[in-house]
């Protein structure tokens, strides 16, 4: 997993060719410590600067060549090997990383909003609204349930999002950054992003908690790393209103098992931990 521990943030100031100062923001990482970290943000800092006083254009440097920079909350560890990490992503929900047990989740299609005509329907409008997302809920778990019928072989969980499926698989470990992988991300229509994150931070991720904005609370008022203590603690306080909040909703429910029955160890245990972190057994809504 391309889950870097340590993160610094560190600012970098130079002047152009006329004598006026530029302020670079830019962040560093490291495997082995804070000092390197902190080294390495410097160095990015002051290379950016010196892009863009070439004239390079913003979505070009390297500003977002970075790997995945969330805070590392807990390690999951079988059989004395680290198999997990749960992380806070940017908008402040924890999220399940895991090196070889695959999530996959797929998005309901959105509804074609109604023409001029059904639009006058007034009345009927809500409810023409409602049975065409059902269907297209519909629709999609019976893609994947299909999907299962013709690979039998494959054993997974299904659960309901807010906005899709999520399907753990359970009968083996999968590869991150294999071919075979990648393919069947591609036959399940997974969001196409999503293969590409999976791909580069090697490892599948899967959100245990609501995003703010569909539990009633405001974003965080901060990204990590922060640049002080001040905006550590402007975060931590939103943090405590967020959790708060998180526990009137769950992420997923439960829909049913499919395919092989057999489930590895290592699935088992990052299966108890999603199910318990989601709130599948919560009588609440979905966030």
């Amino acid at each position: 997993m391309k889950i870097p521990p340590y993160w610094v943030k560190t600012r970098y100031e130079g002047q152009d060719d006329r004598g006026q100062t530029h302020r670079i923001v830019a962040s560093g990482w490291s495997f082995v410590s804070l000092n390197e970290a902190r080294e390495e943000a410097v160095a990015r800092a002051k290379r950016i600067f010196e892009r863009l006083m070439g004239g390079e254009r913003l979505d070009r440097y390297e500003y977002h060549d970075v790997p995945v920079k969330e805070e590392i909350l807990r390690q999951i560890t079988h059989d004395g090997k680290t198999i997990a990490l749960i992380t806070r992503n940017r908008y402040g929900a924890e999220v399940l990383n895991c090196n070889q047990v695959l999530f996959v989740d797929v998005d309901f299609p959105k509804a074609r909003p109604l023409g001029f005509w059904a639009a006058l329907g007034g009345l009927f409008r809500k409810q023409k609204n409602r049975n065409s997302h059902d269907a297209l809920i519909h629709e999609t778990t019976q893609g994947v349930i299909s999907w299962s019928d013709r690979n039998s072989d494959h054993g997974f969980r299904l659960y309901r999002t807010k906005e899709g499926l999520r399907l753990l698989f359970t009968d083996r470990l999968h590869d991150p950054i294999s071919p075979q992988t990648e393919a069947l991300l591609k036959e399940l229509h997974a969001d196409p992003l999503y293969g590409v994150l999976t791909r580069k931070q090697q490892c599948f991720r899967a959100r245990l908690t609501s995003k703010p904005w569909r539990c009633n609370c405001p974003n965080p008022p901060s990204a990590f790393p922060w640049e002080d203590k001040e905006k550590e603690k402007e975060y931590r306080d939103w943090q405590l209103i967020y959790e708060k909040k998180n526990t009137g909703f769950r992420t997923c429910e439960f829909v049913g098992e499919f395919g092989k029955k057999n489930m590895v160890s290592q699935a088992r245990s990052i299966m108890e931990i999603h199910d318990r972190e989601t709130g599948v057994r919560k009588k609440c809504p979905l966030a």
